[in-house]
């Protein structure tokens, strides 16, 4: 009987540790695969961070350094935080190593910290990670609007000029 007991008591301690580790976790955490990206967006929002995804991609191959090659990698890693952590990571260090004294030196020292943070997820953090990342996606979509825009610009002036 008392085997019976001793096995009894071990499967009680057993299960109130089993609980009680199930009440103790924290809520609302979860695991962030370095695969997910930093900023989530739903598809809709993500096609025209695309079109500079594959615009900055170009930009880079075609460039060796100076500040339009700072450009393309610090705007490349940008749009990265929407897509995939692990590539944001990527490329941000990337710019440290080719341009080492770039202009985005400071700036990419900190999403690099930013990025291998894990303790961004208290109430305060997510508040302004949300503020964070309208402020990123609406300087990348500022950005790619004077881009387009530059072009037109240009155009419309040779056109007025042959026109005279």
């Amino acid at each position: 009987m008392s085997k019976h007991r001793g096995f009894c008591f071990t499967l009680l301690l057993l299960l109130v540790g089993m609980v009680e580790g199930c009440t103790t976790m924290p809520s609302g955490t979860s695991t962030v695969l370095p695969s997910s990206a930093f900023f989530p967006l739903d598809a809709s929002e993500l096609k025209p961070l695309q079109a500079i995804a594959h615009a900055q991609d170009a930009r880079m191959k075609n460039c060796h350094k100076g500040p339009a090659c700072e450009d393309a990698y610090y705007t490349r890693a940008l749009v990265a935080l929407f897509e995939n952590r692990a590539d944001a990571i990527t490329v941000f260090q990337e710019l440290r190593t080719a341009m080492p004294n770039s202009r985005y030196e400071v700036a990419t020292v900190g999403w690099l910290n930013l990025l291998q943070d894990a303790s961004l997820s208290s109430d305060h953090n997510k508040a302004l990670m949300v503020q964070l990342k309208q402020e990123v996606l609406h300087n990348l979509l500022d950005r790619s609007e004077v881009a387009t825009a530059r072009p037109v610009k240009d155009h419309d002036r040779r056109v007025a000029e042959l026109a005279r």
